[in-house]
C-alpha cells in the first residue's frame, strides 16, 4: 500500500499507522494516543482500522511475539 494520508486531521499517514502498530496500537483510538493526538471529526476511525487489520495480516510473527 502506498502511504497515504488516513486522518486528515491529524496528518497521520500509513507510516505513523505502521508505526503505531508496531508498538502495540490494536484500534484507532490506540493510533491517536501514540500519535499525541485526539480525533477530530472521526471518520479516519475506519481507515485506520483496516490498516492495522493489513498491517496485522503483513506482520503475523511481530504480532504473535507480543
Amino acid at each position: 500500500m502506498a502511504n497515504m494520508i488516513h486522518c486528515l486531521c491529524n496528518n497521520i499517514n500509513t507510516a505513523k499507522v505502521d508505526i503505531a502498530a508496531s508498538q502495540g496500537a490494536e484500534r484507532a483510538k490506540d493510533v491517536m494516543r501514540v500519535c499525541g493526538t485526539k480525533f477530530n471529526c472521526g471518520q479516519c476511525r475506519v481507515s485506520i482500522n483496516a490498516r492495522l487489520e493489513e498491517w496485522r495480516a503483513i506482520n503475523p510473527a511481530l504480532e504473535a511475539a507480543e
